[in-house]
């Protein structure tokens, strides 16, 4: 059975777009996801050689697809490309084992949290330093880091501790939880999220899951983070780069254990409206239904014009 419409998981396969072109007519999508990221990581020379094939090549997919006005507005450039290609689709997740609840408090002991990729563009080192300015006036808190490791990162994460060292046991890192239940667990234990990423995240799912649980989180003003926060009202914005700001709003919600609870039940509710993977789900295939009609037909007329 040929398929209705084709959809990348990044840009990156464009190279394969030519041949897939010669045998399927129908519309064929792209979804960004962060592809700049691992671009911008390259050595420069194929860093270059690689942007020069996307800038050739990715005018043949008939859209692209991202989770944020941020996103589309970057890419638009980084591609060289018209707006209008770009569609933008609500972030999912599913909600499902997602029990958490909103608390004044899970137990006597005001919890910082941080899950995400540890690896330095996620920002677990700032986070560690702005815990370090509240710990040396309220050495009764702790800081729980969770997410996965890869071999290149260890490093980086020993370094994190080994900065760590003057927090003591006020500091752990967990692992990577093992099942989903296990993560849910991790995120229920939390009083405030926060991963201060030092790139501009184009998505930010870790926000979602953590307000699905009644987490309020505190980000840092750019990439995502603004359309999630307005979008949810369940956090704290801060200026990037600024340990100063990040610390000043985690004691403000350290302080406010009321401004916590609104935060989190507000932002719980909107997740659940607006951050569904129902929702996401019929997005998109009306936005496949409603191009895959409009490409056959621009296709057709093409291959009509190439007889005559």
């Amino acid at each position: 059975m040929r398929p209705d419409v084709i959809c990348f998981s990044n840009a990156l396969l464009v190279g394969v777009l030519k041949q897939l072109r010669e045998r399927f007519a129908g519309p064929i999508y792209c979804t960004l996801q962060g592809d700049d990221v691992f671009l911008e990581a390259l050595p420069e020379n194929y860093r270059r050689q690689a942007l020069e094939m996307m800038h050739g090549r990715a005018g043949e997919f008939d859209g692209f697809l991202v989770h944020s006005r941020y996103y589309r507005d970057f890419m638009a450039g980084y591609l060289r490309l018209p707006q209008e290609r770009f569609h933008q689709l609500p972030l999912g997740i599913d909600l499902h084992g997602h029990d958490g609840e909103p608390g004044l408090g899970r137990d006597d002991v005001f919890t910082v949290g941080y899950f995400a990729r540890i690896c330095p563009e996620k920002g677990l080192h700032r986070l560690v330093e702005a815990f370090r300015v509240l710990h040396r006036s309220c050495p009764n808190i702790r800081l729980r880091a969770g997410g996965s490791l890869t071999k290149q990162d260890e490093a980086y994460l020993r370094n994190v501790r080994r900065e760590a060292r003057d927090l003591g046991e006020a500091f752990e890192y967990i692992g990577s939880p093992n099942t989903h239940a296990a993560k849910v667990e991790f995120l229920k234990s939390l009083d405030v999220l926060s991963v201060p990423t030092v790139y501009h995240e184009p998505k930010g799912l870790y926000v979602l899951e953590a307000l699905a649980n009644g987490v309020p989180v505190v980000q840092p003003r750019h990439g995502a983070f603004p359309e999630l926060i307005e979008a949810t009202g369940g956090g704290l914005l801060v200026e990037p780069d600024s340990i100063p700001d990040l610390a000043r709003a985690l004691e403000e919600l350290r302080t406010q254990p009321q401004q916590r609870l609104d935060l989190g039940r507000q932002g719980q509710q909107r997740v659940r409206e607006l951050f569904n993977r129902k929702r996401m789900a019929e997005s998109t295939l009306a936005l496949f239904a409603n191009r895959s009609h409009n490409t056959v037909t621009d296709h057709t007329a093409e291959t009509a014009g190439e007889r005559h």
